[in-house]
């Protein structure tokens, strides 16, 4: 079952921006592409951390965030993974470590939500 959160109004979402809300006690991202807003869960599926505060700082660029832990980038609308485990806190690594930063798991997408816009607010769908 679904819950429709309030998160805010179009206009707390600048145009290319990374936003973190707290939508009903879920930590959420969102971003605006034109007249499209995406939402996503502020963990990486790799261990769970923050995409949002870590050692590698917050990256976001062209529709794309990048894990600040292990460097994973997902394009945040559609959640899918482009690059899992490439480096640590914003520095690349060799090739041949990334199975070990990967702790065993398989590359994974975001968990994505619908954003819903009704009479000028923004709400999440969880």
């Amino acid at each position: 079952m679904t819950r429709r959160v309030r998160i805010g109004t179009p206009e707390d979402f600048p145009d290319g921006t990374l936003v973190t809300v707290d939508a009903g006690g879920t930590g959420v991202i969102v971003a605006r592409d034109g007249e499209t807003l995406c939402a996503a869960r502020n963990r990486c599926p790799h261990v769970g951390l923050s995409l949002t505060s870590g050692p590698g700082g917050t990256h976001f660029a062209d529709g794309v965030v990048q894990c600040p832990w292990h460097n994973s980038r997902f394009t945040l609308c559609s959640g899918e993974n482009l690059d899992w485990t490439p480096g640590i806190a914003g520095r690349e690594m060799p090739k041949w470590s990334q199975r070990a930063l990967s702790l065993g798991r398989k590359p994974a997408p975001l968990t994505t939500y619908p954003v819903v816009v009704e009479d000028g607010v923004v709400y999440v769908e969880l």
